[in-house]
């Protein structure tokens, strides 16, 4: 969903002074900004992001393995 089609889909309230008060959004737009803000605060999570770096470590010194399908991984991840 792009921000246009949100845009497009809003109701925007204003007050007396022109200023904008409230948004009405459909259910499925609320529900998008709801997940997306969720992912947003797992993301940003210190531990998240030390993770992240830690793995872009591990694929930069070749400390990585490939499968060439799930089974495999399954199998290596039983050992």
């Amino acid at each position: 969903m792009t921000v246009t089609d949100i845009e497009k889909k809003t109701k925007l309230i204003t007050g007396k002074d022109g200023k904008p008060l409230e948004v009405i959004l459909p259910y499925s737009i609320y529900r998008h900004l709801i997940e997306l803000e969720r992912s947003m605060e797992i993301f940003n999570r210190r531990e998240t992001q030390e993770s992240i770096k830690r793995a872009k470590e591990d694929v930069k010194h070749g400390r990585v393995k490939t499968f060439s399908d799930v089974k495999d991984a399954l199998k290596w991840l039983d050992k």
